[in-house]
């Protein structure tokens, strides 16, 4: 039996409570468990598999731990870092934007500083090893907030969010979304599965948008919300179904 141990100060619980569910698909896959306790001001969170499954465990918890500081850690700090006076859906998206963006060579580095093994405390990983990193996202805040003046009118603000989506990798080609019932669904090839999802309202689904970052986005059908409209345009350039058909046909 192998088994490992990670900690975190309990004001920070919610970086591995972020990534619950991914942690315990990825433990399917290798046939091992987890557990979480709690002691004093610390929370503790245990691995263990069988003696052969090791490697696999470790590159799962490893894969967990780039996306919780790639990602929840990231939008965290910027948002601890980014002051600006915008509408809440207009600041929550910018945010969602800022820390895909470069997400891809970010990832990158942190495969090569996080090593995984007994003891490993995810809040000394962070104040320690990260210091790159956190350069980096404060230079997004500085940058972010120079151009502050951009981020007050709809057009410019859709702009700046459209260019910095097009630094990030996509996760998918081409997406389709179709509004029914309020709700929207949208549909899609990855690599190895399909994208069929019902997303329930109009900042849910921008923020799937922007962590899929499609090279095409196609609207089947009318968007009724206008300013959802504008957004999936002014952003995504997205196109309706109709002329897509039509540019394929020619």
């Amino acid at each position: 039996m192998y088994q490992i141990t990670l900690s975190v100060d309990g004001s920070k619980a919610d970086w591995l409570y972020s990534v619950d569910d991914i942690i315990k698909n990825k433990l399917n896959d290798c046939n091992a468990v987890s557990a979480i306790s709690i002691s004093g001001r610390r929370v503790y969170c245990s691995f263990g598999c069988e003696s052969v499954s090791r490697q696999q465990l470790l590159a799962a918890v490893k894969e967990c731990l780039v996306e919780m500081f790639g990602v929840v850690c990231k939008f965290d700090f910027i948002k601890r870092n980014l002051s600006i006076e915008l509408s809440k859906l207009n600041y929550e998206l910018l945010l969602h934007t800022l820390v895909a963006f470069d997400r891809e060579n970010e990832h990158k580095l942190l495969c090569k500083l996080i090593r995984v093994e007994d003891g490993m405390a995810l809040d000394g990983v962070f104040n320690f090893k990260l210091g790159e990193l956190k350069k980096r996202w404060l230079e997004i805040c500085d940058l972010t907030r120079n151009n502050g003046a951009y981020l007050y009118d709809d057009e410019t603000y859709n702009e700046l969010l459209r260019f910095l989506i097009s630094a990030v990798n996509p996760k998918i080609n081409k997406l389709t979304v179709c509004e029914y019932d309020g709700k929207y669904r949208l549909t899609g090839s990855l690599k190895n599965s399909m994208i069929d999802l019902d997303v329930g309202n109009s900042s849910e689904l921008m923020y799937y948008l922007i962590d899929l970052a499609p090279l095409e986005l196609v609207i089947d059908g009318g968007i009724s919300n206008n300013e959802l409209s504008k957004r999936l345009i002014g952003i995504f350039d997205a196109k309706p179904l109709n002329s897509v058909k039509n540019k394929t046909k020619k």
